[in-house]
């Protein structure tokens, strides 16, 4: 008898399943690999590990939002906003089927209190030369450029991460919040340095006063 075919995919889906009907990871591959019926062999031409898995799916999150936006023709053309726009709302709607599985790990949670393989995979990524629309400061000395650049990507990673958190709040119809979050957060993000910067600031801020209910405090 053949052997079932096992796909990296399946294993992470697997994995997510596994995490929600027992509100914890498998102790042991061969706990996860009876699970899933598949033997041991199948799950290590894929993994090393365990642990590895939840990293490899954060890290898939970004790697497949890239792929899907480099395939759009007038990507080069767009500008750094607009390229970080695309990147936001692509990666959204990939995680809208793992909406339970982002919640598990993410709900209640602050920045600081972030799962370790999300935190892994942000630094892959950060640390590559995937998001390469950082901003340009034009006005500040050649020999600083590259430093407050790289500090930049940092910010537009961590950027991302917001976005998760509040996605992971966000109760309103077809998470229409989350999109005026992307909208006026991005805004905020790439006016750092130029005259708007404070203007951005001043929005996103009455933004989250409505969100609050401080209704009265925002307009």
């Amino acid at each position: 008898m053949a052997k079932k075919t096992v796909t990296k995919n399946a294993i992470q889906k697997g994995y997510q399943d596994y995490l929600l009907n027992h509100g914890k990871g498998p102790e042991t591959v061969r706990v996860f690999t009876k699970f899933l019926g598949i033997d041991d062999e199948a799950f290590y031409r894929h993994f090393g590990s365990l642990k590895n898995i939840e990293t490899s799916i954060w890290e898939d999150y970004y790697r497949k939002t890239l792929t899907i936006i480099l395939k759009d023709p007038d990507f080069e053309e767009m500008d750094g906003r607009e390229k970080h726009l695309s990147f936001l709302y692509t990666m959204l709607e990939l995680i809208r089927p793992d909406r339970s599985y982002i919640l598990h790990k993410l709900e209640g949670k602050k920045p600081h209190e972030l799962p370790k393989e999300l935190r892994a995979a942000q630094k892959v990524i950060t640390r590559s030369d995937a998001i390469n629309w950082a901003k340009h400061f034009k006005f500040l000395p050649d020999n600083i450029k590259e430093t407050t650049q790289s500090a930049y990507k940092r910010v537009l990673s961590s950027h991302t991460i917001a976005l998760l958190l509040f996605w992971v709040k966000d109760d309103s119809g077809e998470s229409k919040d989350t999109d005026l979050f992307i909208e006026k957060s991005t805004r905020t993000v790439f006016d750092i340095g130029e005259l708007p910067a404070v203007d951005s600031f001043f929005d996103l801020s009455k933004f989250f006063l409505r969100k609050m209910g401080f209704s009265k405090a925002a307009t």
